[in-house]
């Protein structure tokens, strides 16, 4: 505990710096009278225990896990519901799948003949049959279901300590199980990591089930499979918003390959950007305040800056040849793109402004760049002989790393929001599945059985 109490103290010091520059403001307004500036004090006081009581609460799971960690081990987890009801026994699922999914945890189950007390509080007898069987951290928590609504409360315990890490309390409509159980999952990594791992996210893909391509949605563990699009044509390239209320996608369904946004509340989708000739969606910033697509309008299909609503802003490439496949950095003010101007296509980036163009890969055919939402990395494909390759690059040394090999052509790479994961499109079972591994290229595996082909999968971010 060492290491946390010097963050507790750094905390502190950060609190007590910032109340006295508010000292120094309170002293130019003079005005105020003795009685004010007495609650001003009692007030700030009131607010240095409540945020060190809140930092101390939250540094402790913290610390916690980097104690675990610092012995190289997963942390040994156990989640334990308190009643026999539907609702919970389907929440314990999913919480249980998204924690493996993590990578962080190993799931503990308790012998046949072992129960923890059906409560939410951690007691003696809970804690020696957690460190009994090497469980590191139990999770307890019970539902109530009333007039459509369900109610989870849910406590977070460190077994060698007994002591309590978090407890919340959620409600949400009885329909809403999965985005409940996804919503608990974040918050037990979040207390014990301060990592903001997103179980609620969705995946974006284009299918041939229906006949023609069209945009389809699944979660993030290949549940909840829905069709997005009936354009009964060629629907591709799908892309989110950055707050995943929309989908921009490429159509055929006008006869001319056309940029439609897809409204999630609204469920319908509309023109966005139709320019005669290629219209092909690129990214949209981070910020949600740009959007770049592939334009031939004026001839070459080339970059073009767009706002948010669709408007052009300026062109960005002026080169002959292709320039397409656009993604943002983590800023907002670059981005990657893939350029045949030199022979084979190659990855470039670029800033906002149409300047500062640097050429970051030299050989070979490559497609597809994804920049990582938490920077540093930008994950493309790369052809080797006939069939493609999922590649990471580091982006501070332009050095490359390969993901994948002998498994057949793997495509269309997209960064997890948290950039721990990759999907992909992959033909190594016979026909283009879905595919996900960690951004180390470990723990390659199919996102679940979908019919047909699935390409062009995106991660909502």
């Amino acid at each position: 505990m060492k290491n946390c109490k010097l963050k507790i103290k750094s905390c502190f010091l950060i609190v007590f710096n910032y109340f006295r520059s508010c000292e120094s403001t309170q002293v130019v307004l003079d005005l105020a009278s003795e009685i004010v500036k007495k609650k001003i004090v009692i007030f700030k006081f009131f607010l240095i225990f409540h945020f060190s009581f809140f930092i101390f609460n939250y540094l402790f799971g913290v610390d916690i896990f980097l104690q675990l960690k610092s012995g190289g081990r997963k942390t040994n987890i156990s989640i334990y519901s308190n009643d026999n009801s539907r609702h919970s026994a389907d929440i314990q699922k999913i919480v249980s799948e998204d924690l493996v999914y993590s990578g962080i945890f190993n799931l503990i189950s308790l012998p046949p003949d072992q129960f923890f007390a059906k409560k939410l509080d951690f007691n003696k007898p809970d804690r020696d049959i957690a460190v009994a069987n090497g469980i590191d951290t139990v999770v307890k928590f019970e539902t109530k279901t009333k007039l459509n609504k369900i109610t989870l409360s849910g406590n977070l315990w460190d077994a060698a300590s007994a002591k309590k890490i978090f407890d919340k309390e959620y409600k949400y409509v009885d329909y809403e199980t999965r985005k409940l159980a996804h919503n608990f999952s974040e918050d037990i990594i979040k207390s014990l990591t301060g990592q903001k791992i997103g179980f609620s996210s969705k995946i974006a893909f284009s299918n041939t089930m229906s006949g023609g391509k069209e945009i389809w949605c699944v979660d993030y563990d290949g549940k909840n499979l829905t069709r997005i699009t009936y354009n009964n044509s060629i629907s591709v390239l799908p892309k989110f918003s950055p707050d995943g209320k929309y989908i921009y996608y490429t159509t055929y369904k006008d006869g001319n390959p056309d940029i439609f946004r897809y409204d999630f509340e609204k469920n319908r989708s509309i023109p966005f950007i139709t320019y005669q000739g290629l219209n092909i969606a690129g990214s949209s910033s981070p910020d949600g305040r740009y959007f770049i697509a592939t334009l031939s309008k004026d001839g070459d299909p080339e970059l073009y800056l767009f706002t948010a609503e669709g408007k052009i802003i300026r062109r960005l490439t002026y080169s002959r040849g292709v320039d397409t496949a656009a993604s943002f950095s983590p800023n907002s003010n670059e981005f990657v793109f893939v350029s045949d101007r030199g022979g084979n296509p190659q990855l470039y980036i670029m800033d906002i402004e149409g300047t500062n163009l640097r050429k970051i890969t030299h050989s070979g055919y490559n497609d597809s760049p994804c920049w990582s939402p938490v920077g540093g990395a930008i994950a493309f494909t790369k052809r080797n002989r006939q069939i493609f390759d999922i590649y990471v690059m580091d982006v501070s040394t332009n050095k490359e790393y390969q993901l994948t090999n002998n498994y057949g052509s793997n495509e269309n790479p997209s960064f997890s929001a948290d950039g721990r994961r990759i999907v992909f499109s992959s033909n190594r079972s016979g026909r283009y599945e879905l595919f996900s591994m960690h951004s180390n290229g470990t723990e390659q595996k199919p996102i679940s059985s979908i019919a047909k082909e699935s390409t062009n999968p995106v991660w909502s971010q």
